[in-house]
């Protein structure tokens, strides 16, 4: 160590050295209430001492010891109403040698510091001495605050009655029994002085004899019991204290031990793995309870007793105790599977035993395989699943990566056609705050267009007035890879089914153009409806239309209708199927909805235009599909 190290550690010495020292400077053990103590131990015995911190408390006090003070005794009142904590208490030593006050910092080999109690295991001579407790937390006040305990040991004198009184007593469920105090067996001088009793601390009030009575007996009188009586001469008086053990117990079992484990006879194991077992017995209870379970290895010559095994409690009441004995295998043998293992157990009443026998366990390779399958079995069901539940999204992030166009080359100018009715009455627009109108010329364009990339043809949008309406619907569905119709009982029932009919005689014979249909409100197909179109509402593929729901960019809806639509490999197609993905996911919407009826947002705010003025494409005198539509 080096000299700058050194140096720093005998600095350090020294600050504790003040520190302790600062701890007890100012502490006059002279303002202590005093009280003596006297300890008679037998030298052939096992006795245990106790003292208690008997701090007087403001209201009350559960060892604030009754007998009157001595003229030898400190003041009559301590200032300890200041304190915080009366429980939480310093202990300190003062031999009897004359040695400097000390603190109690820590357990002594013989001495169990338990915050304000100090528990004697055994008698040392060195034991004597003045113990003084004050509390831990305390205000400036009450340094004062504290108790001198002088205890004296000395041996009894008349060895004959040296264990008539056992500092252990046990007591009988059921039965009325009475304890008696140890210190006063061999005190003939004393005639039945007045007594204080503690249970587990607690002052008993009400017990002031020797012996202590007791009703019947119950559990709650188990516990350490301290019994202190005045004794005087003519110079000082003393405490003479003693502590009794008392246990509660039932009759001695009458029964064998009852092996709980091993249980079958015989038991399968795998060669060359560990294993462990389990010898486990309930013993009845006894006064004198000396339990014997172990673990024997029986083959064809011998029986011997298995060593390194472990012993443990598993469960203790006052009726009985489940004890255990394992023996643990680093790898099963072949020889281990000659043998015959037993477990053995033992009492005052006779033994009980139990046999076990090792087998070789079969059939492991089959459950491994049977295992497999199962889970792989599981695995393909759970796959399956999740591809019939997200199989439109597996679809379109296929899409996003494939290189293939459908629309490259196919001549067509537009990627869908939107037909819905445009004539709806009165009631129907009233009672519908969302009508078709809006989802055909703001919801679908504000989805399908400026989010994804599609082209859409609107006849009132894209297509110059003044032309033959049922020529125009017949070019601009040609002109189409796609025909969305947005069905209702407005759009079956009026001239607007025209375009469906026109769009599936269309369909037939061009293989790149399919349709789609959108429930948009449940209807009943009427009479009047073109037979083939009566086909065509059971086959082509619909998607329904659920209100409010249904809005969102992330639902459903639009999930579907992006599975139907043409496959585009465009940068920001390929892009705006990414952040779909990505949002579908974590919940988002680029999207946001208006008051009812109204059209919806973009995501930073802005609205998206109002629909364009609606044309009707009929002519008062109802010509039907030949007539034009426009102003011009």
């Amino acid at each position: 160590m080096t000299g700058p190290r050194r140096t720093m550690l005998y600095l350090g010495w020294i600050f504790l050295w003040l520190v302790a020292k600062e701890r007890i400077k100012g502490f006059h053990i002279s303002d202590c209430f005093t009280k003596k103590l006297l300890w008679i131990y037998s030298a052939r015995s096992e006795e245990e001492f106790i003292l208690f911190c008997d701090l007087p408390k403001p209201q009350k006090s559960h060892f604030n010891d009754r007998n009157q003070q001595s003229p030898n005794q400190g003041p009559a009142y301590l200032p300890c109403s200041d304190s915080k904590n009366l429980s939480d208490v310093q202990w300190y030593l003062q031999p009897q040698n004359g040695d400097a006050l000390r603190e109690i910092t820590k357990n002594y080999s013989h001495i169990i510091l338990d915050k304000n109690t100090l528990r004697f295991l055994t008698m040392e001579m060195n034991s004597a001495g003045s113990y003084i407790c004050r509390p831990r937390i305390r205000s400036p006040q009450d340094e004062a605050c504290c108790v001198k305990l002088v205890l004296e040991v000395k041996p009894k004198a008349n060895i004959s009655c040296a264990s008539s009184v056992p500092h252990k007593k046990y007591l009988l469920f059921g039965s009325t029994d009475s304890i008696y105090c140890p210190s006063l067996s061999c005190q003939s001088d004393v005639q039945n002085p007045e007594m204080t009793w503690y249970q587990n601390g607690t002052l008993l009030s009400e017990k002031r004899s020797n012996p202590m009575l007791l009703g019947e007996i119950y559990d709650y009188h188990q516990g350490m019991y301290v019994c202190d009586y005045t004794q005087s001469d003519n110079s000082s008086s003393w405490t003479v204290r003693a502590v009794v053990h008392v246990r509660t117990i039932v009759k001695d079992t009458t029964l064998k031990p009852d092996i709980l484990e091993p249980i079958k006879d015989t038991l399968e194991v795998e060669l060359g793995k560990p294993l462990t077992l389990h010898c486990t017995a309930r013993f009845g209870f006894e006064k004198n309870f000396k339990p014997v379970i172990r673990w024997y290895s029986k083959d064809s010559n011998q029986q011997l007793e298995i060593p390194n095994t472990e012993r443990r409690s598993i469960q203790s009441t006052f009726k009985d105790e489940v004890i255990e004995r394992v023996v643990h295998f680093k790898e099963v043998t072949q020889s281990d599977l000659l043998k015959t293992f037993i477990c053995f157990t033992q009492n005052t009443i006779g033994n009980t035993t139990h046999s076990i026998q090792l087998k070789k366990k079969k059939g492991v390779v089959f459950l491994y395989i049977l295992l497999g399958t199962i889970m792989a079995l599981a695995g393909v069901l759970t796959a399956g699943a999740l591809i019939y539940m997200y199989w439109i999204e597996i679809v379109l992030l296929y899409r996003s990566y494939q290189r293939k166009d459908e629309t490259l080359g196919d001549k067509k100018e537009f990627d869908a056609f939107i037909s819905y009715a445009k004539w709806s009455s009165f009631d129907s627009e009233a009672s519908s705050s969302l009508s078709e109108e809006t989802l055909a010329l703001n919801l679908l364009p504000e989805v399908l267009e400026n989010k994804y990339g599609y082209t859409l043809c609107l006849l009132e949008r894209d297509v110059a007035p003044g032309g033959v309406y049922a020529e125009d619907i017949v070019s601009i569905i040609k002109r189409s890879r796609r025909g969305i119709f947005i069905l209702s009982p407005n759009y079956v029932n009026g001239p607007s089914v025209f375009e469906l009919q026109a769009a599936v005689n269309l369909a037939l014979d061009d293989k790149t153009l399919k349709l789609i249909l959108i429930r948009f409100c449940s209807f009943q197909e009427p009479e009047s409806l073109p037979r083939l179109v009566k086909k065509a509402l059971r086959v082509l593929p619909t998607v329904s239309w659920r209100g409010l729901k249904s809005v969102s960019s992330n639902s459903r809806f639009w999930t579907q209708m992006r599975y139907h639509m043409p496959v585009k490999n465009s940068k920001r197609f390929m892009w705006s199927h990414l952040n779909y993905l990505k949002n579908f996911f974590t919940g988002k919407d680029s999207i946001k909805q208006k008051s009812l009826g109204g059209a919806p947002s973009l995501g930073n705010g802005e609205m998206s235009p109002e629909p364009p003025p609606f044309q009707p494409l009929v002519s008062a005198d109802g010509d039907g599909p030949n007539t034009q539509h426009g102003s011009g």
